[in-house]
């Protein structure tokens, strides 16, 4: 389970984001990961997936793709995926975790990127993919893919959306009450300190939302452990593990913050690691 909250604004006004992202990373407390980090060759800003035969890999990141032969201004580009749950397993598929990673090293823009990956054929499991570009010369775009339904959804402009572990047709009872709640915290136009503090805080909300007809599609089992934002579920050792907010303030300026659980993860007491990366974009 993964949850994703996501707001963007071409034209913001003092103390306003051109950008904000609110997440939570979900997964099992065993599997290994980095910790956010800037790649020195590629710019790329993202935790990796350390899990043997799947190293590299990530759930999101950010980067800037830069046209210097053509004159084009660069593309400020945040993307991330979440899986779906609720669908048939397909056999012998390709791995989620290099999608965000190569969409963000190409100078494909996200319709092209999805183009290239329909002519190559490859076969995955079910997932959203998000894309934001940004620049300063053209227009603010949100793009989502999914393949279990298929569906492709762009938007341009101002825009405040939720993404979780389901079709964006059928979302979770969480990722629509989470979404408001997201909008809620942006509109009291709130300084950037107490702005983060309340995002971490809505990220780390145990409330249950019940009932969720879709949710329960997925695991009756699981249904009440899966039904916050932040998810606890130590008897199967897995949970929320990481947080990440992303900020870019009307001047360009660019503040990715990461809060994830030390490793080895003692769930009873876990220790969190804070990385905080800064950039005049």
């Amino acid at each position: 389970m993964c949850i994703l909250f996501l707001h963007t604004n071409p034209y913001p006004k003092d103390n306003e984001y051109r950008l904000i992202v609110a997440t939570n990373r979900d997964e099992y407390y065993r599997r290994p990961a980095k910790a956010a980090f800037q790649c020195p060759k590629s710019g790329i800003i993202a935790g990796r997936d350390m899990e043997p035969g799947k190293e590299g890999g990530t759930w999101l990141g950010f980067g800037t793709k830069s046209y210097p032969n053509n004159g084009k201004s660069p593309k400020y580009c945040f993307s991330c995926l979440t899986n779906i749950s609720n669908h048939e397993k397909v056999k012998n598929p390709t791995g989620r975790g290099e999608l965000i990673v190569n969409y963000l090293e190409s100078r494909d823009d996200f319709p092209e990127y999805m183009e290239t990956l329909r002519k190559q054929g490859l076969v995955f499991n079910g997932f959203n993919l998000i894309g934001v570009e940004l620049s300063k010369d053209g227009p603010t775009k949100i793009y989502h893919n999914s393949n279990f339904p298929q569906i492709n959804s762009e938007y341009t402009g101002k825009h405040t959306l939720g993404f979780g572990n389901s079709a964006i047709s059928s979302p979770y009872m969480k990722v629509l009450n989470g979404r408001t709640k997201f909008e809620e915290i942006i509109e009291r136009g709130l300084e950037k300190k107490q702005l983060k503090d309340e995002l971490v805080a809505l990220l780390k909300d145990k409330t249950k939302h019940l009932p969720d007809v879709e949710l329960a599609k997925r695991s009756q089992a699981a249904l009440e452990k899966l039904s916050s934002i932040f998810v606890e579920f130590g008897e199967a050792g897995y949970g929320t593990r990481t947080h990440t907010i992303i900020l870019i303030d009307k001047n360009w300026n660019l503040e990715f913050t990461e809060l994830t659980m030390l490793e080895p993860i003692d769930i009873e007491n876990p220790q969190w690691k804070i990385t905080v990366i800064k950039s005049d974009l």
